[in-house]
């Protein structure tokens, strides 16, 4: 092995030579066949900076980047999209089903035969704080016709209280409807589905608000009766990465304080309920399906 010079005089070791053809194809290895559907409201625009963080990150990891913005999510996070060539445009209307449905038709639109759905503000936070993390769920992504990403846990706990107390309610109820043994979080939401797989989702879906929760469980289990499963720390609470100097100031604790509060509850107690109907209004009357679940141990690494 050689040795070169580097500034200062200091020496450095290179690489045998034998080792560098498969350095280099490790370094340009392209990326999975795989697209990121995503899907973001941001109207202060704070996010700006961790688009710019992330994307290299992603852009080894997926194929294609298609990110739908909702309408009042901020010109200048627009024009920042666009100019990247991610920008998958905005409904018309300001609710969350065709949002996600217009993601999920951008994303199958590049071709992939894959496609990863995550919210856009938590493929930031993912990227930033677990990317092996990140890069080992997309891998599993090309490995199995449908997977399912739910939070450990402790990344679930980390969440403002109103939505945590809520969510494993509605978590242990629809994990009963579906027959689901043991813990499931369903919630996140977060799927990687085979493309003819997504094309039927798309093709089903009618829900227009929060009530589009409730339905993608129902609508995944009915089309994927043998899902993977797999639990993740990258998806902690991302809500702080927008308000970061008000974290600062009032320190985490305190600032995850202030969102318990009784009009806090009472909406997400309504979204709760909302997440419910959505289910059973899927299933239009039908028997809940039962897929057999194959749970994944959690990636290892941050």
């Amino acid at each position: 092995m050689r040795s070169r010079a580097v500034g200062g005089g200091a020496l450095t070791r290179s690489p045998p030579a034998r080792l560098l053809p498969r350095m280099a194809a490790r370094r340009a290895r392209p990326p999975l066949d795989l697209a990121l559907a995503a899907t973001l409201h941001d109207p202060s625009g704070a996010l700006v900076p961790d688009l710019r963080r992330a994307l290299p990150v992603l852009r080894r990891l997926y194929r294609h980047l298609a990110v739908a913005t909702s309408p009042p999510t901020a010109e200048r996070m627009v024009r920042a999209l666009e100019a990247e060539g991610v920008h998958a445009g905005s409904p018309r209307s300001n609710t969350r089903g065709p949002l996600y449905r217009l993601s999920l038709r951008a994303a199958l639109a590049g071709g992939a035969g894959r496609v990863h759905y995550l919210d856009f503000d938590r493929a930031l936070h993912w990227a930033a704080v677990a990317p092996r993390e990140l890069a080992a769920v997309a891998q599993l992504a090309t490995r199995h016709a449908h997977l399912w990403v739910g939070r450990t846990p402790k990344a679930h706990a980390s969440h403002h209280r109103p939505l945590f107390a809520t969510e494993v309610v509605v978590n242990r109820l629809l994990a009963r409807r579906l027959g689901l043994g043991g813990r499931v979080d369903l919630l996140v939401p977060s799927f990687a589905l085979a493309r003819e797989t997504a094309v039927a989702l798309l093709a089903r879906s009618r829900a227009r608000d929060t009530a589009v929760y409730g339905e993608l469980v129902a609508l995944l289990a009915a089309l994927a009766p043998a899902p993977a499963y797999v639990e993740c720390r990258g998806l902690d609470w991302e809500t702080p990465d927008r308000h970061r100097r008000a974290v600062r100031r009032l320190g985490l604790a305190e600032w995850r304080r202030r969102e318990d509060t009784a009009a806090e509850w009472a909406r997400r107690t309504d979204v709760a309920a909302e997440i419910l109907r959505g289910f059973e209004r899927a299933l239009r009357g039908g028997a809940a399906p039962r897929p057999a679940l194959l749970r994944l141990r959690s990636p290892v690494g941050r």
